[in-house]
């Protein structure tokens, strides 16, 4: 038979069967769909375990944060274990010694809640009484009050329902918090045995170095990550409590703090603080210049570090885009809460350097990535 009749009847045999390209396209289809049906479980059991799975996640951004300390301390011949409890006692103070200075102004503000509550009240009186042909209006405001013979709804303040709150809650908190520090000192003490593990993982040599360079890319990218952002947000901690002070504004010291710790949590964290800011503002302030005060520092501020410090410090860390990261960080809030919302850019740091060095994954690597480094990528490719 002439080779092109039988090329032909080849050709005619694989369109009757929908070809070779038919079967590609079936199997890229089953594997998008088994990848949808890993998510949707993962983000079911996310949800279901979240309160062991956040915790253990904040543990593990812990540890990997006091890693490099930890490191330094093992190279003066300190035992791991040794070295992990010093590092992780010492951040403990630390924290003890910044709640107790701030404890004050936290006291403070509890005390004065009712005041600021009927301050808010007074404040809102005469927009109330412009939307009171709004009927919706004023029922969602009823809602949150009684209801006088006059009409004038004055809002209920239970003096102590933060206390009671507060000490219902307490047991938990305390217990999350025993967990995560006992987790961070085991990661810490047993690093160097889970990274070894991970690296034996595959069978072969050639999976060994790829795992090799995964565990040392996602260490550096890490780890300098967030020890980077921990010492911007002291930095940030101390200029918006000095800040504060010199303009005149009460608890600058505990704005301070406040604005350093959800700077750790991507967007969300720093536009809280200005719009709680700016609240605070509306309700303390008499003019305009003191309402406008207190959010106008903190935007300030906010813009320096976001546009000069971090791109400056920062640009070699974070290689995932924005829109990734907002949608990480809103998944991770509405799953685990705010505080664990710390964990997404590592997350995502993670996931796009395994990404990168799996040849099957690196479309989903390049999806996440930023435009720079994904532009660096294809030259390299």
């Amino acid at each position: 038979m002439n080779p092109l009749d039988r090329l032909a009847d080849i050709s005619s045999v694989l369109e009757a069967a929908g070809g070779p390209f038919s079967m590609r396209r079936d199997l890229q289809i089953m594997r998008i769909c088994l990848i949808l049906l890993t998510v949707v479980a993962l983000l079911a059991i996310g949800v279901a375990a979240a309160d062991l799975l956040a915790p253990t996640a904040v543990a593990i951004v812990l540890a990997l944060v006091l890693a490099p300390a930890s490191a330094g301390l093992e190279r003066l011949r300190m035992p791991p274990g040794a070295a992990a409890l010093i590092v992780v006692i010492a951040t403990v103070s630390v924290l003890v010694f910044g709640g107790l200075k701030f404890a004050p102004s936290m006291a403070d503000v509890v005390k004065r809640g009712p005041a600021i509550m009927r301050s808010v009240e007074l404040k809102l009186n005469p927009i109330r009484k412009q939307l009171a042909a709004v009927e919706s209006a004023s029922q969602q405001i009823s809602h949150g009050g009684q209801q006088q013979p006059n009409g004038r709804v004055v809002p209920v303040v239970e003096d102590n329902g933060f206390l009671y709150s507060l000490a219902s809650t307490a047991p938990g908190i305390l217990a999350k918090i025993v967990y995560v520090t006992v987790l961070t000192i085991f990661l810490l003490s047993t690093r160097r045995h889970y990274t070894t593990q991970l690296i034996l993982l595959p069978r072969t040599l050639a999976g060994r170095l790829r795992m090799a360079r995964i565990c040392r890319d996602v260490k550096s990218r890490v780890s300098g990550y967030l020890f980077t952002l921990a010492m911007i947000n002291v930095g940030l901690t101390i200029i918006t409590a000095t800040a504060f002070q010199l303009a005149g504004i009460p608890h600058g010291l505990l704005w301070g703090v406040a604005y350093g710790l959800l700077n750790f949590v991507p967007i969300i964290g720093p536009t809280a603080v200005i719009i709680s800011a700016g609240i605070y503002g509306l309700i303390t302030g008499g003019t305009i210049f003191q309402i406008l005060l207190p959010p106008a520092i903190l935007l300030s501020i906010d813009t320096v570090e976001a546009y000069l410090v971090q791109p400056w410090l920062l640009s070699r860390r974070i290689v995932v885009s924005p829109v990734a990261i907002f949608v990480v960080v809103a998944m991770l809030v509405w799953m685990w809460g705010a505080y664990a919302a710390i964990t997404a850019i590592p997350a995502l740091i993670l996931l796009h350097t395994v990404a990168m060095h799996v040849p099957s994954m690196r479309p989903f690597g390049m999806l996440l990535a930023t435009e720079q480094d994904g532009s660096a990528t294809r030259r390299r490719r």
